[in-house]
């Protein structure tokens, strides 16, 4: 049965649709009872969200106004150009490309792209030859170093150093003495090696601030630095000399406190380089044997040489020697280890291997002019001729390789 309308009620418009007039007094008979409860809950979050708009609001004011210093047009360039890089990165195709020749240059992967120092400066190009930074520093030496965030450049064996991304330079400094060795950790933690007037070596460790934190001083030669992933540890690899013997010394190091983790001496033997893996634990590669420790200086492994080494690559994941064969053949002898010194493969190379590379299970070799990748597993191996003028290896994937030389770098696909 339907509820007969009041004629005051409706009112018929002229196009013959009927519109509904409802009084106030009507709407307020048909509202819901107010819920006390719902109401006083509503009024909190309210305040809430005005409170926490206020704080958002000091805490940016005072942030700013402590750190005035630091907002800077490189640091900008920093934060917004960085957001990007990795999906850029990521998405890169590769290709042989050509650039100006020069007999002073540098290599090193980053973020899949190829960077390139000379003594013209310092230019990161995409895999396919694009390039995406270019960068004023001229060194007259210049080294790379890199981790999967930064990118830091000195200049052996003169006073410069810079700091960079992908697209900026972040920092740089000029020492009073030359730069003997360097390393950059994924978490920007920093460490150079150089001299003063009293030391013949004094290592330097920065923040990931670019502040000094700490100075390790030492009448022993430096040969390499390592900070590992955290930064949280750094190793100064130095050697001595005592009857006419070479003496290793391994110092490690936590930045901030200046007694040393742990103070280690090796016999009769040159140092060569030293090198953090992802799990913390420390590889040294001397000349006649490699040895692995935990991050505290604790021995876990050694392996001695049979031979002389003539190339190796010390990586996150493990570390990878080629030694040279006996005098009747040209084969090399390539072993693998992981990150704690078990042998993981063993073959033979022919020719004499001038680089190496180990990755997701793939040992890479470049002798003369063939580049071989080699199953750790199967031992299956497939080769590649190159153009035969590039002796630096990059090894992007298991897939992607670079070959470059004083003007050129050379893409081969293991696809």
């Amino acid at each position: 049965m339907h509820a007969r309308k009041k004629k005051t009620d409706a009112v018929e418009s002229t196009d013959g649709v009927e519109e509904i007039l409802t009084s106030e007094e009507d709407f307020d008979a048909l509202a819901l009872p107010e819920n006390k409860y719902y109401s006083k809950v509503a009024s909190v979050y309210s305040a809430v969200r005005y409170v926490l708009l206020v704080i958002l609001v000091l805490f940016v004011s005072v942030s700013a106004i402590r750190n005035s210093d630091s907002i800077t047009y490189d640091n900008l360039m920093f934060l917004m150009k960085d957001l990007g890089s990795v999906a850029e990165a990521s998405g890169n195709n590769f290709g042989t490309f050509s650039y100006n020749p020069d007999t002073t240059r540098s290599y090193a992967g980053f973020r899949k792209n190829l960077a390139v120092a000379s003594s013209t400066g310092l230019t990161i190009y995409s895999g396919d030859g694009k390039p995406i930074f270019e960068g004023t520093d001229k060194y007259t030496d210049p080294i790379i170093e890199t981790s999967d965030r930064y990118l830091l450049l000195y200049d052996f064996g003169k006073n410069g150093f810079s700091l960079f991304n992908s697209f900026a330079r972040i920092y740089t400094e000029t020492l009073d003495y030359e730069v003997l060795c360097a390393d950059i950790s994924d978490s920007g933690v920093f460490a150079v090696a150089t001299r003063t007037k009293e030391y013949n070596s004094a290592v330097l460790i920065y923040t990931k601030n670019c502040k000094l934190k700490s100075r390790f001083l030492s009448e022993d030669g430096v040969i390499d630095v390592s900070v590992n992933k955290n930064g949280n540890r750094a190793c100064v690899l130095a050697f001595d000399s005592e009857n006419a013997a070479f003496k290793t010394k391994i110092t490690i190091l936590k930045p901030g406190e200046s007694t040393p983790v742990a103070s280690l001496t090796l016999s009769d033997t040159f140092p060569l380089s030293c090198r953090y893996t992802e799990n913390g634990n420390l590889t040294v590669f001397c000349d006649r044997a490699l040895y692995f420790y935990d991050s505290d200086g604790n021995l876990i492994n050694s392996f001695s040489f049979s031979s002389v080494p003539e190339t190796a690559e010390l990586g996150k994941m493990g570390t990878i020697i080629s030694v040279s064969g006996n005098a009747v053949t040209t084969e090399s002898e390539i072993t693998v280890f992981d990150q704690s010194g078990n042998i993981l493969y063993s073959g033979k190379a022919d020719g004499k291997v001038v680089s190496v590379s180990y990755t997701d299970g793939y040992v890479f070799s470049l002798a003369g002019n063939i580049l071989t990748r080699t199953n750790i597993n199967t031992y299956e191996s497939v080769s590649a001729e190159t153009s035969g003028n590039g002796k630096d290896m990059i090894v992007y994937t298991e897939k992607d390789v670079m070959i470059c030389s004083g003007s050129r770098a050379e893409y081969y696909s293991f696809g």
